[in-house]
């Protein structure tokens, strides 16, 4: 017999049986003092593997529970908890400080806007030039100009090109841009008490006029300048009745509003002469197709007769012996504020005015036919200011007071600008994609 050892009560004696006579644990052999003192001046060997099988298995701690074995299991389920804690905190602190993405919105180019917007907006320097690529969103600035009235798309003569009209002080300045970059500068071609454009920029014409002379007249010199060759040749010379309000010109004629007292009378301009043309009448606007969009102006006393007013009114070069074809109904014509752009092929205007008591922006065509001469209501309005362009697709971009819409098959949505941009504040063109140099109008 040897000494047995209990490692779970502490029993300890001789015994032949392997189980402990108390608990039933079994029971391992202690060492003889000699074994004792060599295995304490040698390295304790790894235990063989015949002797763990003295070992009952279904005794083994391994197979039974025991107050050992709880607490690392417990342990164990406590770090799993808190991980899963921590992880979940983290998820929540992370999905809270993410922004979200952003949700569909009606604002911004709708698909398919292609082209750059040019557009005018004032910074502490004075008047700058803003360009906006469409497709890509891009805004970059411009160069600066003197206050601009109207902006002509020049990019016939050469991808890029802009032609500027400012206004310095009582006179009108006619100015083109060959690239819009902010180190560009505007280049004067002509001034004049009037300037106006031919399609495309081609050239500038101008009218400078003095006081009166005798009776309805005073001198008047009609300049043409063509942009490309800087040349510029004289159109006319001489007496012209009454006060010149208004110049327009389409590829060959030039016409000039000129009022006497409280009328006004549209003037054909020739090689050397002038020709009254259409009498009673002021000049809306003048298309390059050659149609005349024309108001009457009353003579005095016509004021105080009960005929209903007479609005905006289509005339052709030829007129047909019926005369003007009048925009609305016979007693409810469209009442016209302003003119605002031609579409890029000349078959639609819109104007800004009033019709059956509703003040708002209307498409007027010049097709023919009686049925199309009723003015179509693109959107009512109270803004004081507004500007509008076409695009080569036809859809029409509208500033009003500041805000930029598109109005695309009727439907007309907000289109809302790059954050950072400056607001629009002056005159708007759109201009066609092109292969220019960067900073052009592409």
């Amino acid at each position: 017999m040897s000494d047995k050892l209990c490692l779970r009560c502490d029993w300890s004696g001789e015994t032949r049986s392997r189980s402990c006579p108390k608990c039933g644990t079994g029971l391992f052999a202690s060492a003889p003092p000699e074994n004792a003192r060599r295995a304490a001046r040698r390295p304790t060997p790894s235990p063989d593997r015949r002797d763990l099988l003295d070992v009952a298995p279904e005794d083994s701690p391994s197979a039974r529970p025991s107050t050992q074995d709880g607490r690392p299991r417990s342990r164990g389920w406590i770090t799993s908890g808190l991980v899963a804690v921590i992880a979940a905190g983290a998820f929540v602190f992370i999905s809270s400080h993410t922004p979200a993405a952003a949700p569909p919105t009606s604002n911004g180019p709708p698909p398919g806007l292609d082209g750059t917007l040019i557009y005018a907006a004032q910074d502490p320097g004075g008047w700058a030039l803003w360009t906006w690529d469409l497709r890509t969103g891009r805004v970059a600035p411009g160069p600066h100009v003197e206050q601009p009235t109207n902006l002509v798309d020049a990019s016939t003569l050469r991808p890029g090109w802009v032609g500027v009209t400012s206004s310095e002080g009582r006179r009108q300045v006619a100015s083109i841009l060959h690239f819009l970059t902010p180190e560009s500068r505007a280049i004067p071609i002509a001034a004049g008490d009037l300037v106006t454009w031919s399609s495309g920029g081609e050239d500038v014409t101008s009218l400078r006029f003095g006081d009166r002379t005798q009776g309805c007249l005073r001198h008047v010199v009609i300049t043409s300048d063509l942009v490309s060759f800087g040349t510029s040749e004289v159109r006319y010379d001489g007496p012209m009745c009454g006060l010149p309000l208004t110049i327009a010109r389409d590829g060959t004629f030039i016409y000039v509003v000129a009022a006497r007292g409280t009328t006004a009378s549209i003037v054909f301009v020739g090689g050397g002469y002038t020709e009254r043309f259409i009498d009673d009448h002021a000049l809306v606007s003048l298309s390059t197709r050659g149609d005349f969009l024309i108001t009457p102006v009353p003579r005095p006393g016509a004021g105080q007769t009960r005929a209903p007013p007479q609005g905006l009114q289509l005339y052709y070069r030829s007129p047909s012996q019926s005369g003007p074809v009048p925009f609305g109904k016979k007693r409810q014509p469209l009442l016209v504020d302003e003119f605002l752009t031609w579409s890029r092929d000349a078959g639609d205007a819109y104007v800004l005015g009033s019709y059956g008591g509703v003040r708002g922006v209307y498409r007027i065509t010049m097709a023919p036919g009686i049925g199309l001469r009723v003015p179509e209501l693109v959107d009512r309005t109270d803004a004081a200011t507004i500007e509008a362009t076409v695009t080569a697709a036809g859809d029409l971009i509208l500033l009003q007071d500041g805000e930029l819409s598109t109005v695309r098959a009727g439907v007309l949505r907000p289109l809302t600008l790059p954050p950072g941009a400056p607001r629009p504040a002056g005159p708007v063109l759109w201009t066609a994609p092109s292969l220019g140099p960067p900073g052009s109008a592409s």
